[in-house]
């Protein structure tokens, strides 16, 4: 059987449209995780464990705390850290459900500048999971983090004096009215 040139065309034009389909469907999950891996475009990286060695370098680490729409009071506890690269720190959010709802959200999270985005390390975050909260309730997050060493051997971070981490809080889809 003899596939005409017309229906050849129309079976490659299809596969061509399924392909991109597939490729849209895919860019978001894949260009997340690429971020992750790699600190691009000012992502915070999650480590495993903490570096063994710290520097005499301090820098100073400050934090920008936002809601999306959520009526939450979300603040962190200080303004800013001053941190010793390689060595863990902790800082600690708080937040208030000042809704007459159960809320869930999630915290997206960014480094500026964007060049630290590598070496900006978190052991443990409130941003790893969705956070629900009562009417009323108040809660304090903690996030355990670190400054990687290996910042003070790229030009682009070894004389950067300060760096933030900025959180937004964002409503969960299933739980918007």
């Amino acid at each position: 059987m003899t596939i005409s040139k017309n229906a050849r065309m129309v079976l490659y034009l299809t596969g061509t449209l399924l392909v991109m389909c597939a490729l849209v469907a895919v860019s978001v999950p894949m260009y997340r995780a690429f971020c992750n891996a790699t600190g691009f475009n000012g992502t915070a990286r999650k480590a495993l464990a903490a570096p063994r060695v710290a520097t005499n370098q301090i820098m100073r680490v400050h934090f920008d705390a936002n809601t999306n729409g959520i009526p939450w009071h979300f603040k962190a506890d200080r303004p800013y850290l001053d941190t010793r690269v390689g060595k863990t720190a902790m800082m600690t959010f708080s937040v208030t459900n000042t809704g007459k709802v159960p809320i869930t959200g999630r915290a997206s999270y960014n480094i500026l500048p964007d060049t630290m985005g590598p070496y900006f390390m978190k052991l443990q975050c409130f941003c790893f999971q969705d956070q629900t909260l009562q009417p009323g309730e108040s809660r304090s997050f903690p996030v355990v983090y670190f400054l990687d060493p290996k910042l003070m051997s790229n030009s682009d971070t070894r004389n950067v004096p300060d760096v933030t981490l900025s959180y937004t809080f964002f409503q969960v889809k299933e739980t918007q009215k």
